[in-house]
């Protein structure tokens, strides 16, 4: 059997580990002092990671480290570095690896490696051995308690797989479907088509004969004999309302105001005290009296009995005086008023841009401040990526007051879409300048003004000149 490589890590005299070619490691293997690597070595000193071991054909090779001291002997025997020179054992920092040699290696303060050349071998046990093992090898056998748990589980795994049985084949409702899918969609296209059979049908309503014509104004001669249209006739206001209120004569008025109350069951018409427009000397339009304004001539009689029915079916019953059309109304476009659309800003346009904001971003670019959005922050320079991601942190924590300014806009003028913001922040962490673009749609010129003015009065825990830019989808939530 052929020999193969071991490698044994030594710190201060001490063996740590070993490793074997072929079980441990192939082709190549190393060591440093980073902490992922199978070996270790903690010394500040000591590169992070080094190609220790590699192999060229079916030879294996040392690569040694800088400043490493190496020592190694022939058959037991010590041979010197001219030695391993003379033979081309030792070439540069490369050491041949012969089966018929060993060394040890110092390849840092306190830290050593030693390499050798063994045949892997098989423990072969003796009668003896095996006996012993056969007899302390068995399992111990289980306790009253241990069987007792044991058959339990055993038990309620039965019991869980036959309940489970008898669930699916006899309690559980078995679906059924009356129609298939596709008879299910014929069904919602035919609901959702007009008929136009449907539209030709006549009107429910009966034609209650000639269409109700309001009656003609009366006369003043007609209001101060008594208004023959009414259910009461004209009386003086002190046998009304009694003799504190003068004398009223209702002959005395002129003609009335062309003032008319027109229903279909009953139709009255009252004045205030002091009567209509006429002759008088009160301070008011009517006669003698306090001097309340009135209507027109009174046709208010407060002993006249009602004349209305108490029969609410005979009410909701009766059809209209006036039948309805049962032509449909063809033409014309809905239009949704949506307020001054001089006002809107339409999408894609930038808002906010002024004079002071171009300036602004002309000076970012002369400072060559790297624009950086939402997707881009893993692309940006390492040396402000934690920066970036302070600002994106505090960004979010802030996204609440957008949505708290879109809802009050969206009450009174209702509109949705997105927008794109862009901050440019001094490095005081003030925002100097925000850009506001619209996107999906118009929006309000007052919104945009008012989350203009919510961005720059932001300011960040930074100390560097950024420029990001996030989008916001306004929605109700």
């Amino acid at each position: 059997m052929s020999k193969l490589l071991n490698l044994t890590l030594h710190y201060k005299g001490k063996k740590l580990d070993q490793v074997r070619y072929g079980r441990d490691f192939k082709n190549k293997f190393f060591i440093g002092s980073d902490k992922y690597l199978f070996w270790q070595i903690l010394d500040e000193s000591f590169p992070e990671k080094h190609l220790f071991v590699t192999k060229k054909g079916d030879q294996l090779y040392l690569q040694l480290p800088q400043g490493a001291k190496v020592s190694c002997a022939k058959d037991g025997k010590p041979v010197d570095e001219s030695f391993l020179t003379k033979n081309s054992i030792l070439q540069g920092n490369k050491l041949l690896l012969r089966p018929d040699m060993t060394g040890t290696l110092a390849i840092a303060p306190n830290w050593e490696i030693s390499y050798e050349f063994r045949e892997p071998y098989v423990l072969v046990l003796t009668p003896e051995q095996q006996q012993i093992a056969t007899q302390y090898a068995c399992r111990p056998q289980a306790t009253a308690d241990e069987r007792f748990s044991r058959n339990l589980i055993l038990l309620f795994v039965i019991l869980t797989i036959i309940f489970v049985l008898i669930f699916d084949l006899f309690l559980k409702k078995q679906i059924s479907y009356d129609t298939t899918l596709e008879e299910k969609i014929q069904t919602l296209q035919k609901a959702e088509r007009i008929q136009a059979e449907a539209l030709a049908k006549p009107s429910t309503f009966e034609e209650a004969g000639k269409y109700a014509e309001a009656p003609e104004a009366p006369t003043g001669k007609e209001q101060a004999g008594g208004v023959t249209g009414g259910r009461g006739t004209a009386k003086s206001a002190g046998d009304i309302f009694g003799s504190d209120f003068g004398t009223f004569d209702p002959k005395a008025t002129s003609a009335a105001r062309p003032t008319q109350a027109v229903t279909l069951m009953e139709g009255f018409v009252t004045s205030r005290p002091g009567g209509g427009g006429g002759g008088g000397t009160g301070p008011g339009a009517g006669g003698a009296g306090p001097g309340f304004g009135g209507v027109g001539g009174t046709t208010f009689d407060p002993s006249a009995t009602r004349s209305f029915t108490s029969d609410i079916g005979s009410v909701v019953t009766k059809a209209p005086s006036v039948r309805g059309s049962d032509i449909r109304p063809e033409g014309g476009t809905i239009v949704k008023a949506s307020g001054d659309q001089s006002k809107l800003v339409p999408s894609g346009t930038a808002f906010g841009r002024t004079s002071e904001t171009e300036k602004t971003i002309a000076r970012f670019k002369t400072k060559e401040v790297t624009p950086v959005t939402e997707e881009t922050i893993s692309q940006a320079p390492a040396e402000s990526r934690t920066i970036i991601d302070e600002v994106r942190r505090a960004v979010d924590t802030r996204k609440g007051q957008i949505q708290s300014l879109y809802m009050k806009w969206n009450a009174t003028l209702p509109f949705s879409g997105s927008v794109k913001i862009q901050l440019l922040i001094n490095a005081s962490g003030k925002v100097q300048a925000a850009i506001i673009t619209p996107e999906g749609g118009s929006m309000p010129n007052g919104f945009l003004s008012e989350l203009k003015q919510l961005c720059e009065s932001w300011s960040f825990p930074i100390n560097e000149e950024v420029d990001y830019t996030f989008k916001y989808r306004l929605r109700k939530s």
